[in-house]
């Protein structure tokens, strides 16, 4: 009988090997396809190990830095309010670590307080106050 237990627990255990190994294939196929037929809009600048994909647009004076919510990207912005609001201002749009295009450092927060945090970090700052002032070799990317 104990033949069996261990037979059967081998079994299920390469199971969910082989499984896991199937759904990691799939993800990557998956978004290798998605990012294909959706390409990055914008640019990307690195914070503490994390990939921010950004746009970047107008030339006013005034800058207005767009961050959106739980779940969502850049694009939420750039269907209908970025080219408008360019018309008068500077805008830039940020994804959220881990989100659309951005990656999240491996040892960072997912949480929403902790991303809000990060924009207001000291290298996010630094990166803001170059949007800001129109520093061009931080601006783009």
């Amino acid at each position: 009988m104990s033949g069996i237990v261990v037979a059967c627990a081998v079994a299920l255990f390469a199971s969910a090997v082989v499984l896991r190994a199937a759904l990691m294939s799939f993800t990557a196929s998956t978004t290798r396809r998605v990012e294909r037929a959706l390409p990055p809009a914008g640019a990307f600048v690195d914070i503490d190990g994390a990939r921010i994909h950004y746009i970047d647009r107008g030339q006013s004076p005034v800058t207005l830095l767009l961050l959106h919510g739980l779940g969502g990207n850049v694009m939420h912005f750039t269907h209908s309010v970025v080219d408008r609001l360019a018309r008068d201002f500077r805008v830039v749009v940020m994804e959220r670590p881990g989100s659309g295009y951005s990656t999240r450092a491996v040892d960072a927060a997912a949480g929403p307080l902790a991303q809000a945090g990060t924009v207001a970090d000291s290298s996010a700052r630094s990166v803001l106050r170059c949007f800001c002032v129109n520093h061009p070799p931080c601006s783009r990317g």
